[in-house]
C-alpha cells in the first residue's frame, strides 16, 4: 500500500497566496529569533521555515497556526486580511496555487481561502487505488469530517477503524494519529473539513 504523509513538505505550485513569508520574516526578526530558535518553538523544521519565508512553499493552515502560536501572534497578523468589500470570494478550479499536493498517488486541494483567520479548513482529497493519507496528531480538540463522493475508504484513528463508501460521511478525532486509506478498486474522491478548537 502506498503511503502519503499529510505532514510532508508541500511543493510550490504557483505564486504565494499572501505575503505570509515576508511578514513571518519581519515578525521573527523583530522578536530577535533565529530560524533555529523559531523551529524549536513551533515544531516546524528550520528548512521548512526558510522555504516559507522565501515564498517557495505554501504552508498549510495547521503549520501557520503552529508558527503564529510560537510567535504569540494571531494568524491574521501574518497573512493579508481581505478588505470589507470582498463579500463574495471565488477560488477558480484553474488556480493551481490552492493545490497543496499533487502526485501519482494523492492530491490535496484547499477549497477555502487561506488568508482568513478561521478555525476550519475545507479540502478536496483524491487517493489512487492502494494509496493512503497518514497524519500525525493535530492540535488538541481537532476533529475531521470526511464525505466520500467516490470510492471506498478506511479511516483508522488510534485503535479504532471504520469503512465508508460513496455517499457516506464520517466524523473522527484528528488529535491522534489517523490514516485515510483507499480500500476499493477505484480512485477515491472525498471532501474533508478540519475543525480546530478555538482557544
Amino acid at each position: 500500500m502506498t503511503k502519503v504523509n499529510e505532514n510532508s513538505r508541500e511543493r510550490r505550485v504557483g505564486a504565494h497566496l499572501s505575503p505570509f513569508g515576508g511578514r513571518l520574516r519581519a515578525t521573527r526578526t523583530a522578536r530577535h529569533l533565529t530560524l533555529e530558535q523559531l523551529s524549536g518553538l513551533a515544531g516546524v523544521s528550520k528548512a521548512m521555515l526558510s522555504q516559507i519565508e522565501q515564498d517557495k512553499v505554501n504552508p498549510t493552515v495547521a503549520v501557520m497556526l503552529k508558527i503564529a502560536g510560537a510567535l504569540q501572534v494571531g494568524i491574521d497578523e501574518l497573512i493579508e486580511s481581505p478588505t470589507r468589500s470582498n463579500i463574495i470570494r471565488i477560488i477558480p478550479a484553474s488556480d493551481h496555487r490552492y493545490t497543496f499536493r499533487a502526485d501519482t498517488n494523492c492530491t490535496v486541494r484547499t477549497l477555502s481561502p487561506l488568508n482568513l483567520e478561521k478555525n476550519i479548513e475545507f479540502y478536496r482529497v483524491t487517493l489512487e487505488r492502494g494509496a493512503e493519507l497518514a497524519s500525525e496528531s493535530h492540535f488538541p480538540g481537532t476533529e475531521e469530517f470526511l464525505y466520500v463522493g467516490r470510492g471506498k475508504v478506511r479511516v483508522t484513528t488510534r485503535d479504532e477503524e471504520a469503512e465508508v463508501g460513496k455517499g457516506d460521511a464520517i466524523h473522527f478525532r484528528a488529535d491522534v494519529p489517523h490514516v485515510i486509506a483507499n480500500t476499493g478498486k477505484a480512485r477515491v474522491e472525498a471532501y474533508m473539513i478540519v475543525h480546530y478548537r478555538q482557544a
